[in-house]
């Protein structure tokens, strides 16, 4: 079970180098640092979501809210390596008990930390192809 959640950052993991190979430390393009605004947001929502998890009892949580548009600016690529820095450290010390908890999502689902995390991977996939096609494009 625990290789499966090491997948999972992994996968996290390997984002930052995608994007920096594919170039996006160069790019202006306001549809790919918007995405990267969109991605960096999940993962701080993902961080609180978290956290709020293991302090508490099967906690009642608040849809996150997209980003602004207006949001994006010329440090959009570093506030991603912060977040996803801080998103990876958080899940490298979760211990099994901490991915199996549980809350109670915006749609009233009971959702474990290790799904919430999976759903989040797999929207980082998305993401990231969609960005690194875009600056390849």
């Amino acid at each position: 079970m625990l290789d499966a959640f090491r997948e999972l950052i992994d996968e996290l993991l390997g984002a930052p180098a995608t994007l920096r190979a594919a170039g996006v430390a160069d790019t202006s393009d306001p549809a790919v640092l918007s995405s990267l605004t969109l991605v960096t947001s999940r993962d701080w929502a993902l961080i609180d979501r978290i956290q709020t998890t293991i302090r508490k009892d099967v906690p009642l949580l608040k849809a996150p809210v997209d980003p602004d548009p207006a949001a994006v600016s010329s440090e959009t690529v570093d506030e991603f390596d912060r977040a996803r820095g801080e998103l990876v450290s958080l899940l490298m010390n979760l211990t099994l008990k901490d991915w199996e908890r549980t809350f109670i999502d915006w749609n009233g689902r009971e959702i474990s930390v290790a799904d919430d995390v999976e759903n989040h991977v797999e929207f980082d996939e998305d993401q990231i192809d969609s960005i690194v096609s875009a600056l390849q494009g």
